[in-house]
């Protein structure tokens, strides 16, 4: 089991970023996609006129039937790897490379223990 609150969300780490580099600029590709799958790559730039990336980062999501990847799941794809290549250029200052919003998808993906299904199912009955 882990915290969340361990976890810094996608936008603070961007705060961070424009602090430390107001005219960088981070750039996103949709590098695969299918119906249901999408693979984004971002890549981040201390200036606007940077010919190199200083970091990358790549994210994947897919469709869902509920959350937000029922509705969103390019945006969410799009966030997610713009978190993943702030936390290579070292902003993930707690220490945890994944993005909150990325472990709340884990959190929400973690299995019951048996016990706990045994007991809500003698409950529903």
């Amino acid at each position: 089991m882990f915290n969340l609150e361990d976890y810094e969300t996608v936008e603070e780490r961007l705060i961070k970023f424009w602090k430390d580099y107001p005219d960088g600029r981070i750039d996103t590709s949709l590098v695969e996609h299918t119906l249901q799958r999408f693979i984004v790559k971002a890549s981040i730039y201390r200036t606007e006129v940077d010919a190199q990336a200083w970091s990358t980062g790549f994210a994947e999501e897919t469709v869902s039937t509920r959350g937000v990847n029922a509705t969103s799941a390019l945006e969410n794809c799009e966030t997610s790897a713009i978190g993943r290549a702030l936390a290579n250029a070292g902003y993930a200052s707690k220490g945890k490379r994944p993005s909150r919003e990325e472990m709340a998808k884990v959190k929400q993906a973690e299995p019951k223990p048996f016990a706990q299904k045994l007991a809500e199912k003698i409950t529903c009955q």
